[in-house]
């Protein structure tokens, strides 16, 4: 009992007051349905929410089985659910029904009609919002909850422009639909997620933002764009990076000041100029710490198949507003750092596991590292599986990330499903020419220090904890799927289809292969469970410096 009470006040201290009010309000606000004026009018505005090179870019909607949706199968998250129109509920995690209510599939079925002209897209998705409309009463369940709600709203308005005439003649189910539209709005605006904040009150207040145009509401624009662009001061670092250190919400988040920006503009807003610099900044961290990697980094709560591919998120930064990357190799502020050398890319996290009162997508990989080779990954952290279930727990843990454990000690006190109490501090970090060293204090105040060195193909990773010396320190060395691991004598070979790849040998330390079991799982995206191996290095504590060094062959072509 006091074991518990101690991990929750440690998490609360961490709170902001606002965070805390909004804690002891939730369950009223999310059950409370305000008294909703009804439409005043079709919507002034005609803004467009279409962005084709997001929207339209091929390798997105290949996300998307339009042959399923037709027959009310839906895949998300890589779990495929029948959709039953006259409940819209199911046996499925919360994660999922979330994902569901986005309506983020049916962007496929507008994308198809107007590929083709064929009216049964037209038709099924018309079908699909006006079950929902029905089944879902106002203000109710998971369809109505405030992130849902900000999730798909400019969903919704992206199919509309991509059904064009098809929709704008459908008087009467456009008048529902904007019916439905304008009640979630004005819901949202009572229930924006002050308890929570970062990506969440981020997304809220960008469709507010959305809605406030489209209605032409004034006073609630102008009180809305001054909490969005303070927000956006908050939450994007100096150095680009979103704040919650997690590349996929970090693309997630460009997107919406892409198309925030791109409203604004439309709008007539000057305001939009104020965002043309933090898209550029994001676009230079995006472009630069997914250089050579082939994914996205699983550093902290990420994966593949979420936000838009980050070569779509450039163009359409260019097209929209002449932006171009320009590539850096260290963000002090994050804590991600680079290193190449030749067609080997490695990226470092030596950062803080997030905000301090928004920690809750961090993971305890403090001093990991993802390494590729001809963009191809090869060194992997373990990614994020899920977020509810019993793998979440793992996919937190130290060991699940290319760094090391004191003992069986965590970095952090992970709890829950996004929850932590006690965690890493005194950060620190630097990158001087081919070397990147940093360091950190765990909660159970073992010091950790690591040394990356990448010259002349060859890593060198070297470690040194100031703890017990009763203690024994476990690293961790994930390789991705579909490589193949052979110990012999001194030497560990990786090889890919029999080709050689490199060659790691132990520094003062003992190795261990793990080819199955949970410490060998992998999940590049959501929902989807790969085995890869693992080595262990394991040590007694001491003063001296342990670790592995790693020789790779030649450079070859791609």
């Amino acid at each position: 009992m006091l074991d518990r009470i101690a991990r929750y006040y440690n998490t609360v201290k961490y709170l902001r007051p606002v965070q805390l009010v909004g804690q002891l309000q939730k369950n009223r606000v999310l059950r409370t349905v305000p008294a909703l004026p009804a439409l005043p009018h079709l919507p002034v505005a005609r803004l467009l929410t279409l962005i084709s090179s997001l929207d339209t870019d091929a390798p997105y909607l290949a996300r998307f089985d339009v042959k399923q949706l037709m027959n009310n199968e839906v895949t998300l998250l890589n779990e495929t659910h029948l959709l039953n129109l006259s409940t819209w509920r199911m046996d499925a995690s919360p994660l999922w029904r979330f994902n569901l209510h986005y309506f983020e599939f049916a962007i496929a079925l507008s994308a198809k009609f107007s590929q083709t002209g064929e009216n049964c897209y037209y038709n099924k998705f018309k079908e699909l919002v006006t079950s929902w409309v029905n089944v879902n009463p106002v203000g109710r369940g998971d369809a109505w909850h405030p992130y849902t709600i900000s999730m798909r709203l400019p969903n919704w308005l992206i199919c509309f422009d991509l059904f064009g005439e098809a929709f704008e003649a459908d008087d009467a189910f456009r008048e529902t639909v904007y019916q439905s539209i304008y009640a979630q709005y004005r819901i949202l605006i009572k229930r924006k997620e002050r308890w929570q904040l970062g990506n969440h009150y981020f997304e809220n207040l960008k469709t507010i933002l959305l809605c406030s145009l489209l209605f032409d509401e004034l006073k609630i624009f102008n009180e809305h764009i001054k909490l969005f662009l303070h927000e956006v001061e908050e939450e994007i670092l100096p150095d680009g990076v979103h704040f919650e250190l997690s590349l996929m919400y970090h693309k997630v988040i460009l997107e919406d000041i892409l198309r925030v920006t791109f409203w604004l503009q439309q709008a007539g807003k000057l305001q939009w100029k104020e965002l043309v610099p933090t898209l550029q900044s994001m676009i230079n961290a995006a472009a630069s710490l997914e250089n050579g990697m082939r994914k996205t980094p699983l550093f902290n709560d990420s994966g593949d198949s979420v936000a838009k591919d980050c070569s779509a998120l450039i163009k359409a930064a260019n097209t929209l507003f002449d932006i171009k990357p320009a590539l850096s190799d260290e963000f002090p502020n994050s804590g991600y750092y680079k290193l190449y050398d030749g067609n080997i890319a490695l990226m470092m996290d030596a950062g803080a596991i997030g905000p301090s009162y928004m920690a809750g997508h961090g993971h305890c990989d403090c001093l990991s590292f993802e390494l590729s080779v001809n963009d191809k990954p090869l060194f992997v952290n373990s990614g994020t599986y899920q977020y509810q279930g019993e793998y979440r727990k793992y996919f937190r843990s130290t060991k699940a990330h290319n760094t090391l454990t004191v003992g069986e000690r965590e970095q952090s006190e992970c709890w829950g499903e996004h929850r932590v109490a006690r965690r890493i501090s005194s950060v620190q970090a630097e990158k001087n020419g081919q070397i990147i060293t940093g360091s950190y204090n765990s909660y159970s105040s073992s010091i950790h220090t690591r040394s990356l060195s990448l010259t002349d193909r060859i890593l060198t990773v070297l470690d040194s904890v100031n703890t017990s010396p009763s203690q024994v320190v476990h690293s961790f060395l994930h390789i991705a799927p579909g490589f193949y691991v052979q110990i012999r004598e001194h030497v560990i070979a990786v090889l890919f289809e029999n080709i050689p790849i490199c060659e790691i040998y132990a520094v003062e330390s003992i190795v261990k292969l793990h080819t199955s079991g949970t410490l060998c799982c992998y999940s590049q995206r959501f929902g989807e469970l790969l085995q890869g191996c693992c080595l262990e290095f394991s040590w007694q504590a001491d003063s001296n410096q342990h670790g592995y060094r790693i020789h790779f062959g030649k450079e070859t072509k791609k």
